[in-house]
Order: structure tokens, then sequence, then C-alpha cells
């Protein structure tokens, strides 16, 4: 994007890693289609990466790596589409993380109060969203795209909420998170 096009040998391909190509499991997230691309998904990624309550570098780390892994096998189980368009950028994970990021604080704030209630309607709203474009095939929101944005794969997003809940299921065992 900073040169002023897409990295394609770095795009999820799933025809190209069956060749051999396997570094596209790993280098996807971090190539966009545009600079706007960019600075949506990176703001959304910088901003609910730092504000994870967890404190574990190891566990936070873990817990992008499953996002990422869950938004692509989502994406490649179910949308044919990206044998020709891709998978590209950081939606996906930064939609796990908003998951866990309203999780923590549903778990980590008393009953009743304000702070609890964010989290849960933040939960609420995210995995609404993402179910809502995985069962309808459109992404919310883009009008605000601008032509910007690629073609987005609508399951992406879900893919990261299951693969980050997945992750801090197995990374904090329910008996361990209630503190």
């Amino acid at each position: 994007v900073l040169v002023g096009s897409c990295f394609h040998s770095m795009v999820f391909v799933p025809q190209a890693v069956e060749h051999g190509e396997w570094w596209r499991l790993f280098t996807h997230p971090f190539v966009h289609v545009t600079w706007y691309h960019l600075l949506l998904d990176g703001t959304a990624f910088l901003t609910l990466y730092y504000s994870l309550l967890e404190a574990s570098i190891v566990r936070r780390l873990l817990y992008v790596f499953a996002a990422g892994a869950g938004s692509l096998l989502f994406s490649w189980a179910t949308d044919p589409a990206i044998s020709t368009s891709g998978l590209c950028g950081l939606s996906g994970i930064a939609h796990g993380l908003m998951a866990i990021s309203s999780l923590e604080l549903v778990v980590s704030q008393p009953p009743g109060s304000t702070e609890r209630r964010i989290g849960q309607v933040g939960f609420a709203l995210v995995v609404g969203k993402a179910a809502l474009e995985a069962l309808t095939g459109r992404m919310f929101f883009t009008f605000l795209h601008f032509g910007l944005m690629g073609a987005p794969v609508a399951v992406s997003h879900a893919g990261g909420i299951l693969g980050g809940l997945i992750a801090l299921v197995l990374l904090r065992p329910w008996g361990c998170i209630w503190k």
C-alpha cells in the first residue's frame, strides 16, 4: 500500500498455498488493498490490542493468532470467492479482539456496573454484526468504504470472533477468569 499497490504475493489465495506458497497463511493479515483499508484495519486492531486487560504478552499474541486463524479457516471453508479474490487484512482479527475485550470487561467488573454493561452491549453488537454479515453475505457500513476496500469477505469477521473466543476459553478457563 505504501508504494501504491497491493503486495499480491502475500495475499491468501488457496490455490497458491496448495502449490507450495505456504507463507500466505501467515502474511495475509499484513496486506491491505488501499491506504483506507490499512487505516481502518490498523486503527481498529491497535486500539483493540492495547485495550485488552490480559497482561500476558504471550496470551495476547495467542489471541491475535487464534483470531487470525479462525478468520482464515472459516473464510476458506465457507466462501468460494476467496479462490479468485483472495483474503487479506486485519478486520477478522480485530473482530476477535473486540469480542475478547468485551468479555474481559464483563467478567472483570462488578455486576450492575456501567463498564460491565458496556462489555455486554459491545459483545452483543460485534457478534450480532458478524452473524448478520455471515448470514447475508453483505458487510455493514459499505457506504463508508467509498470503493476503497476491494472485495470484503463477509464471513471473515465471524471466523475471527470464533477463533478469538476459542483461544479465550482454552487459555483462560472460566474458573480462572472470574476474579
